[in-house]
């Protein structure tokens, strides 16, 4: 049973390589991005609260992602680990963390953190489209000619993120870097930091998340 923590800048991939991490280590995945975008299509009370920031490559404020990854713990049944994608994101967010971990007693095993250039962030960010329509949406970029003829035949339309223009692309990466640099320090003065490199492929980055943990 692991308990792990996936952190990475816009682009470095976390969502791709939680899936292929837990193909090979049954984990269950709290991935707050996905959540909150689904609060937001949902229009719920958090979802129009937090929707205006993701617009402008902000995050939700620590108190409510606190109180949400409570909520979300609970549905983590005992006895199964975890892959944190997007939480936590700041000092205060892991201090919060610590404390709900040790009331239930399931301490970390590792925080994996991807690193990726800003270039190759924007690369990709910029060029990431949605397949919508036609059976369940997958996401792609738009150089991938295989990927985009079988969106287009299975009568799928391509869509992009609101977040996944260049000038938010570019104020979502200065917010993770001021508000991100601290959390890393603060895991690696922890000992249970891992640097990992988010270029290439993504089956390749996950085996090096495998090798490290």
């Amino acid at each position: 049973m692991k308990h792990l923590i996936l952190i990475g800048p816009p682009g470095a991939g976390k969502s791709t390589i939680s899936d292929l991490l837990i193909a090979r280590i049954p984990m269950a995945v709290i991935a707050t991005g996905q959540r909150l975008r689904q609060e937001i299509a949902a229009h719920s009370m958090i979802g129009r609260e937090i929707g205006p920031l993701m617009e402008q490559g902000h995050f939700a404020s620590d108190t409510l992602m606190a109180q949400l990854m409570r909520g979300w713990f609970a549905e983590v049944p005992v006895g199964q680990g975890f892959l944190l994608d997007g939480f936590p994101r700041t000092v205060p967010q892991a201090l919060a963390l610590e404390e709900m971990l040790a009331d239930i007693r399931r301490p970390l095993d590792a925080v994996v953190s991807l690193e990726l250039s800003a270039d190759e962030a924007v690369r990709r960010l910029s060029g990431r489209r949605i397949c919508v329509g036609g059976g369940e949406s997958f996401t792609l970029h738009i150089d991938d000619d295989a990927a985009v003829a079988r969106c287009h035949t299975r009568g799928g339309q391509l869509t992009h993120r609101d977040d996944d223009i260049p000038e938010v692309i570019l104020e979502r990466l200065r917010v993770y870097e001021h508000e991100t640099t601290p959390l890393i320090d603060f895991y690696r003065q922890r000992g249970i930091l891992t640097t990992i490199n988010a270029h290439g492929p993504a089956a390749e980055v996950a085996a090096r998340v495998l090798a490290a943990i």
